[in-house]
């Protein structure tokens, strides 16, 4: 059996099961507390009828169901900085807009220090694999899943990242050569040899290095990186 209450903040009308009575309910749409009456006794319950017309007045509300506060939002995980102390939420990367995932580029170099600086100039946007050599180089072609390849030509001190290139059985991605040797050795036939290969573009490993990497890759992924990001 339903009992009909009326909130004495804002009107509104509720109805609530004869066994809930004796206590009190929040108002969910002012968070008024509403007192409810003691259960009535068996005999009263039999010979009270239901009131005519209850809650169809022009002026009356329709009773609704009582319906329990809404819980509150999750807090968002905070992190507190090692260095200054403060408290911040990370903001996670996300994909480029109209892209269902983060690409994937894979560096091949073997010094760590190049391959923390790719790493770091790219991971804002892409997700980053590195091998460290020929062979860790080839087991990853070999998994798939590479956009893009950033390829240092004197893997182990010789010239295994040419050999790369002209071992691959197919071009998987396109590739950008990622070198410190001079400049001035790098084009006229040395370049015509690294096309005829696969190579699509080079960056000369120096000043600002991270900032070419990051406009070099999106070009031949075919995006533009706004250097705000």
């Amino acid at each position: 059996m339903k009992i009909e209450l009326r909130c004495p903040g804002c009107g509104k009308g509720y109805l609530i099961d004869e066994d809930a009575a004796g206590g009190e309910l929040v108002c969910p749409a002012c968070s008024s507390h509403v007192a409810t009456p003691s259960p009535p006794r068996a005999d009263s319950r039999a010979a009270s009828p239901q009131p005519h017309g209850a809650g169809t007045g022009a002026s009356a509300a329709a009773p609704e169901a009582a319906v329990p506060a809404a819980a509150p939002a999750p807090r968002q995980e905070q992190v507190i900085c090692p260095r200054c102390q403060l408290h911040f939420v990370p903001r996670r990367a996300t994909a480029p807009e109209g892209t269902a995932q983060r690409r994937t580029v894979l560096v091949v170099e073997d010094m760590t220090y190049f391959r923390e600086i790719a790493a770091d100039a790219l991971s804002p946007r892409y997700e980053v694999k590195a091998a460290a050599n020929l062979n860790e180089a080839r087991a990853a072609i070999a998994a798939g899943g590479i956009d893009m390849m950033v390829l240092d030509l004197t893997l182990d001190g010789g010239d295994h990242g040419i050999e790369l290139l002209r071992t691959m059985a197919f071009k998987p991605c396109p590739i950008l050569i990622f070198t410190a040797q001079d400049e001035s050795e790098m084009y006229g036939d040395s370049w015509d040899e690294l096309r005829s290969l696969g190579a699509d573009d080079l960056v000369m490993k120096g000043m600002n290095v991270g900032e070419s990497l990051r406009r070099k890759v999106s070009a031949l992924l075919g995006e533009r990186w706004d250097e705000e990001e």
